[in-house]
């Protein structure tokens, strides 16, 4: 507790304006998860939005900006969007989804004209697993009692389990991701935020909740982090004991929570079932069913959307549909193929890449992959920033099957955190030791 107060003798060498900034990210972190107050990290996001303005200069701010070219390339992200917005011939119908993504301009201007010194960096992360630990316990305790008194598992799973914090399973489990790499992150730095014998309650923790919360793209992309990991370990680092070993461990892990949790196993099983009738108005699939072929599934539903998103694509290629008029044309291609399903549960593209062609045109893709994916990948490959490349790779990821922006939770924690990884290097460095 005195770590993340900064009541410890290390947090001696902060500043007043960095002791501030900190506090006020711990707040943004456990806001995210706050439970029954969904607006408190919007609050929280204007706050630091506010503070930025009295941590440095604006002459120093501009530096920065013009420095780091990938923060200047999300903020015309957003002016693209709002562009978008008002050629629309919605455009009340654009103006809301500005609305809903100005995260991503409030964040790059908030912490991309800031430097984070490696302390302040490291104890903003320890807050992050902290908070994230907190919202796990909490999310499996209510869960666990709801489901005794109920005498109903399934609401140990998925959305049922995340639903008490306001957070799709999908945002929670990337989430616990974001933590899970700042615990690893953290346990290699000399400071020891953690002692060493915080591996065991920390994975015991958010190993299961993730797990429960049955993201199939969130599960998949950490347990192909550890398993490249250990491929590291034994090729490059010729440590095959301990790659070995970790890799044994993490089909234990496997086999163990799938056994204890077989529910889970459904999420993975529809992706066998990738066949589909447009014209079918069979129910959804859920994880506590019995899963069958004629249903609509987390798989073959996603592969339906993309294939009119794709020809909603191609016919405005250039240009994009206008970002108010986007789910306007989707819905009538939905009604050219008869995907009665789809008009009925308003589904958007389910593929952020997609959804930006689709909307804003290869001008807006091509802004967003090269400030969203190119430069900060180039950013942290010349800093060695394994962690910003790591969370950089779980987003860019994650947002193929998930329209990040069409969320408000989306876009806020897909511009904080590119905007952390580029607050905490030195524009002027290009080599390791940020």
């Amino acid at each position: 507790m005195k770590k993340l107060l900064l009541y410890d003798s290390a947090a001696g060498t902060f500043t007043r304006r960095e002791k501030n900034l900190y506090f006020l990210l711990l707040f943004f972190f456990f806001a995210m998860y706050m439970p029954g107050i969904s607006w408190l990290y919007n609050a929280a996001m204007w706050m630091i939005f506010v503070y930025s303005f009295f941590f440095n200069m604006m002459a120093e701010k501009w530096a920065m900006l013009r420095k780091r070219k990938e923060i200047l390339f999300m903020i015309l992200f957003f002016f693209l969007n709002c562009a978008g917005a008002l050629l629309s011939e919605n455009v009340k119908e654009g103006i809301s989804w500005v609305g809903i993504r100005v995260s991503l301009f409030v964040f790059p201007v908030a912490l991309g004209s800031i430097y984070l010194k490696q302390l302040v960096k490291e104890r903003a992360l320890y807050g992050l697993v902290i908070a994230t630990c907190c919202a796990a316990a909490f999310c499996l305790i209510h869960a666990m009692a709801g489901a005794f008194v109920q005498q109903d598992a399934s609401l140990l799973y998925n959305d049922n389990l995340s639903g008490v914090i306001n957070l799709q399973s999908i945002y929670f489990a990337m989430l616990i991701n974001t933590a899970l790499l700042a615990f690893a992150y953290l346990q290699t730095r000399q400071t020891r935020l953690f002692t060493t014998y915080a591996w065991w309650p920390v994975l015991l923790l958010l190993l299961p909740v993730h797990f429960l919360l049955a993201s199939r793209i969130a599960i998949i992309i950490l347990y192909s982090m550890i398993f490249v990991y250990a491929m590291y370990i034994i090729i490059l680092r010729k440590k095959i004991a301990a790659g070995l070993s970790l890799v044994a461990g993490l089909l234990v892990i496997g086999i163990v929570l799938f056994s204890f949790f077989p529910k889970t196993l459904n999420r993975f099983k529809e992706l066998g079932y990738t066949r589909f009738d447009y014209g079918s108005t069979a129910k959804e699939s859920h994880f506590n069913v019995a899963l069958t072929s004629s249903q609509w599934n987390g798989a073959n539903l996603r592969i339906a959307v993309w294939n009119c998103a794709w020809t909603v694509t191609k016919e405005h290629l250039l240009t994009g549909t206008g970002l108010g008029d986007k789910m306007d044309v989707l819905k009538k291609q939905y009604a050219a193929k008869g995907f009665i399903f789809g008009i009925q549960t308003n589904r958007n593209v389910h593929n952020t890449y997609l959804d930006v062609w689709m909307s804003l045109g290869l001008i807006g893709l091509a802004v967003f992959i090269t400030g969203f994916c190119v430069l900060p990948a180039i950013a942290s490959i010349r800093a060695a920033d394994w962690y910003g490349m790591l969370i950089l790779t779980c987003f860019l990821i994650s947002i193929f099957t998930e329209t990040y922006l069409d969320r408000t939770v989306g876009n806020t924690i897909l511009s904080f955190f590119l905007s952390f990884i580029a607050s905490y290097k030195k524009p002027a460095e290009t080599v390791a030791g940020y």
